[in-house]
């Protein structure tokens, strides 16, 4: 079995004023599918053929949908391209142009206790040498953690709701996709010329226990 450090390495990105202040709106925790590209700037190997179709992050954000609005994106990314080796990431999203090029975000439930969450996330071990990790299992994990834990997230999932949500986030992201959602300036106009269906300066969000798109 491969080592598994029990305080992974980690790089932080972020000014002393982005942490997100309490407000009547409750941030919300998000599953986001960026494409593979978008992994990290840190990253020296970004196209890793053993890993997911989707380079998969947890974000915390408002409800709003806009690209560059306030929020933080927590995610693994592989460390080169000799070893499976991975390090842990926290993004300051407005100030992050890749850290805003999410495809779609799935919302699984609201925070809490943020420095509790922020703790959670950054315990998770990280394995040394790992093949079958990768982006996707260390989402999956981090969404189990922080439902187990049950102080820092309010929601009406379980740790046993991941197959359905991960479900759930890859037929969203293929609608959106086959709709043209990710096209380059099909932002302008819909599939029937008409008015923009979508703006390109948000990203398209379903909330699974409302179960409904909120942001096209």
């Amino acid at each position: 079995m491969a080592p598994t450090s029990t305080k992974p390495q980690f790089l932080r990105s972020l000014p002393s004023t982005s942490s997100l202040k309490p407000t009547k709106d409750k941030p919300r925790v998000y599953i986001v599918l960026y494409p593979r590209s978008a992994s990290s700037t840190n990253s020296s190997f970004r196209n890793v053929l053993s890993c997911d179709s989707y380079h998969w992050s947890i974000v915390v954000g408002p409800q709003t949908a806009r690209r560059a609005d306030k929020g933080i994106r927590y995610h693994v990314a592989h460390l080169n391209h000799d070893t499976h080796r991975h390090f842990y990431e926290e993004q300051d999203i407005p100030s992050n142009p890749i850290a805003q090029s999410g495809l779609v975000r799935v919302a699984v439930c609201k925070v809490t206790d943020e420095e509790r969450l922020h703790s959670i996330l950054r315990e998770l071990p990280i394995p040394g040498e790992d093949s079958a990790f990768n982006c996707l299992t260390w989402v999956r994990e981090a969404f189990c953690k922080l439902h187990e834990d049950g102080k820092s997230v309010k929601s009406y999932l379980s740790a046993d709701d991941w197959q359905a949500v991960e479900a759930c986030a890859r037929k969203y992201c293929k609608r959106k996709r086959d709709a043209g959602r990710f096209q380059e300036g099909n932002g302008l106009a819909n599939n029937n010329g008409g008015n923009a269906a979508w703006s390109a300066e948000k990203i398209s969000t379903f909330n699974f226990w409302e179960n409904r798109e909120t942001t096209p």
